[in-house]
């Protein structure tokens, strides 16, 4: 096990490289004369632990965390994590799919704000303002009911017959059936068709708004479409413990008590 010593190494090593395009004067810099126990608490266990514990790339944890704090809605933390993902190499197509995709989860008022802060940081830079004048090209397509039956299609595809039967028997197809299946129109038949995110990349998102709002009887369910997509249990645990950092400990326990009663019925 690593010790003190390590782990703030490895949180120094890291700074180096996602902290290059910080600008000065940011909140988070006045800690240390607030109080270098924080600081030290925040280095040790976030960026030299939690960041680089085996089991989950890099990139996932990014998206992780930034989906966390999409639904977290504090201005300072998004954009940092906004340019560590940058830093990491999304593009700014990839940040912006983030949020698209958590419109369904995380609401209008999140996303909207998280898409505003999005392109402050991306203005910040001449060259991801460059990457960012080249829009994603996606095919929207003409009727609802040609979204609706290419999300069945991608739901067949990325999570499994059974996934198409739990969806059908929700209450909101069964008490607001027109407005149930806009949702699933444009969120499975128009954002999953996007090519701005993997479906892989797409699952995390969605497990970790639903861990970060509570919605763990819909968490239980994505966690068994992880399995089906491919992720491991390994990632899938890592993924909640990534997010957790930025929401709150006691919400990865309950996370975890669901993903491992999905574990136990599907033998992982």
């Amino acid at each position: 096990m690593d010790s003190a010593a390590d782990l703030a190494r490895k949180a120094a090593n890291l700074h180096a490289f996602i902290d290059q395009y910080v600008p000065r004067g940011r909140l988070t810099a006045v800690l240390p004369d607030i109080s270098k126990d924080y600081v030290k608490l925040q280095e040790e266990v976030m960026w030299g632990g939690v960041w680089q514990a085996p089991g989950l790339d890099v990139t996932l944890r990014s998206l992780a965390t930034i989906a966390a704090q999409c639904c977290n809605g504090w201005e300072f933390g998004l954009q940092h994590q906004i340019r560590v993902g940058l830093s990491l190499g999304m593009s700014p197509q990839k940040i912006k799919g983030i949020f698209l995709q958590l419109i369904f989860y995380a609401g209008i008022p999140a996303t909207v704000s998280s898409l505003a802060q999005a392109q402050r940081v991306i203005n910040e830079q001449p060259m991801w303002q460059r990457e960012d004048s080249e829009p994603l090209m996606a095919e929207w397509l003409d009727s609802v009911a040609e979204k609706l039956e290419r999300g069945r299609r991608m739901r067949r595809e990325h999570w499994g017959p059974q996934a198409e039967a739990a969806l059908e028997n929700t209450l909101s197809h069964d008490l607001a059936p027109e407005t149930a299946a806009l949702v699933d129109a444009y969120n499975y038949g128009e954002v999953w068709a996007r090519g701005d995110l993997t479906p892989k990349e797409r699952t995390v998102c969605i497990m970790v708004a639903l861990m970060c709002r509570g919605h763990m009887k819909q968490l239980r369910e994505h966690v068994g479409y992880a399995l089906n997509l491919g992720l491991s249990r390994r990632e899938i645990c890592e993924v909640f413990s990534q997010a957790g950092w930025y929401r709150g400990w006691p919400y990865v326990e309950e996370a975890l008590e669901q993903a491992d009663a999905v574990f136990t019925e599907r033998g992982v």
